[in-house]
């Protein structure tokens, strides 16, 4: 049986995952999704509703990294010797668990550098995109929850995220739309689930543990 951590939702792209070693907080969107107690906050690129709530993390938890690419870091200097920078195609290991970073093209502002993540804790792995438009080479490999943006323009449309999750070799993993502005997280779960029947596709409120990740 996996070990499987708990994973709460915290609106628009951020998630706060705990394992049995680690907490982690990805992509906090404002300072009360940074107001959490961990050990590191990743942010996948530098728009402020991606990295509004490191500040807040990093003052409540002094011996916490920032893990981030090199234009998320110009953001933040005076946090210097607590960050770890990464790029794309490389690793990171910390403890148990390995990230690995696959950039993948930011909708819209197309100079914004934005690197996805896979996340393995044991044989439990969570992937995330970011803001991404195309998915090429993402996952790299199975996964079993993949965060996958749908509001078109700053990111992938529901469209192309239907067609890159239908290209997913079975089984699919659980399917979490995330950044959705205008569009509507449970129309495309349903759409999704009639092309794939017992597919999970979960669209949790801000605050709520995913289903069986509480």
């Amino acid at each position: 049986m996996k070990d499987i951590p708990r994973i709460k939702y915290l609106g628009q792209s951020g998630f706060f995952i705990e394992s049995s070693d680690i907490r982690l907080l990805i992509d906090p969107q404002n300072k009360k999704s940074g107001d959490l107690d961990g050990d590191l906050v990743y942010s996948t690129h530098s728009h402020f509703d991606h990295t509004g709530g490191v500040e807040t993390f990093l003052d409540r938890n002094p011996d916490a990294i920032f893990v981030c690419n090199k234009q998320v870091a110009k953001g933040f200097a005076k946090f210097g010797e607590r960050m770890k920078i990464v790029r794309e195609r490389e690793s990171f290991e910390f403890k148990s668990t390995s990230f690995n970073f696959t950039k993948l093209n930011h909708g819209v502002f197309k100079g914004v550098y934005n690197l996805a993540v896979e996340i393995r804790m044991g044989d439990f792995t969570f992937a995330h995109c970011g803001d991404a438009v195309t998915f090429e080479g993402f996952p790299s490999s199975s996964v079993d929850v993949l965060a996958m943006p749908i509001s078109g323009a700053f990111a992938a449309s529901p469209k192309t995220a239907m067609e890159m999750i239908l290209n997913l070799s079975e089984p699919l993993p659980i399917i979490v739309p995330m950044h959705w502005l205008l569009r509507n997280p449970k129309s495309f779960c349903k759409n999704l689930q009639n092309q794939r029947p017992g597919v999970n596709c979960v669209v949790p409120s801000d605050g709520e543990y995913l289903a069986g990740f509480d």
